[in-house]
């Protein structure tokens, strides 16, 4: 039989540096990367970066251009439209599946999750928020059972957090989408939880578009 190649540790460790540093911000649109700078920031040695940057740009996150380099791939309002078209189908899709046998052990994780988002929009940490964010709706993927769907999910809200992170800066989103998760978990308490959730993708849609056209 033959045997199957092993993961390379090196290659996902770089993968998922350069990944986490395209989503905070710290490469901008349009910007360069080689294997100088991913060396000097990161440590991250030859054959690692060549391999993530492989995957990297599969993925949509960055671009090449032949004889001149490596480029961040930019964010646009036909992306926002895109992504969340995406998870609009999938997450109402999620929540009506799950909500006719969601247990206490169930809400109760959805409602851990909201209360370090509380305190994460307390001491203003985008990047904890927007991981917490991604956590609370993963966690109902996960419950929906569906393996190849929670990665559809991860990869879409991966692009999310990128932008999230340009435009939640605003307190008083951070506040409406704590609210509007509480909904959600009401709505799955009573039976109207795909009301809740496209409700809050809806509105989420529309203020990461207003936000990010004021932040390019």
């Amino acid at each position: 039989m033959k045997q199957l190649p092993r993961p390379n540790p090196l290659k996902l460790q770089a993968y998922t540096i350069l990944k986490e540093a395209i989503i905070r911000g710290e490469f901008h649109d349009h910007e360069m990367i080689t294997e100088r700078s991913a060396h000097e920031r990161f440590q991250i040695s030859r054959t690692p970066f060549r391999e993530a940057i492989q995957t990297l740009e599969a993925e949509g996150w960055i671009y090449s251009i032949p004889y001149k380099g490596t480029f961040v791939s930019p964010v646009t309002t036909q992306d926002i439209h895109d992504l969340f078209e995406i998870r609009l189908i999938l997450e109402t899709y999620v929540v009506n599946k799950i909500q006719s046998h969601m247990d206490l052990k169930s809400l109760k994780q959805l409602e851990t999750i909201l209360q370090s988002m509380k305190v994460s929009s307390r001491e203003q940490n985008d990047y904890d928020f927007m991981l917490l964010d991604k956590d609370f709706h993963q966690w109902m993927f996960e419950l929906a059972g569906n393996r190849r769907l929670v990665a559809v999910f991860i990869q879409t809200s991966d692009m999310i957090r990128r932008i999230g992170m340009r435009v939640l800066h605003r307190e008083s989103r951070r506040e409406e989408v704590i609210a509007e998760h509480q909904q959600i978990i009401d709505g799955l308490k009573n039976g109207r939880a795909e009301e809740a959730m496209v409700q809050h993708l809806k509105k989420q849609q529309q203020s990461y578009i207003d936000l990010y056209r004021q932040s390019i």
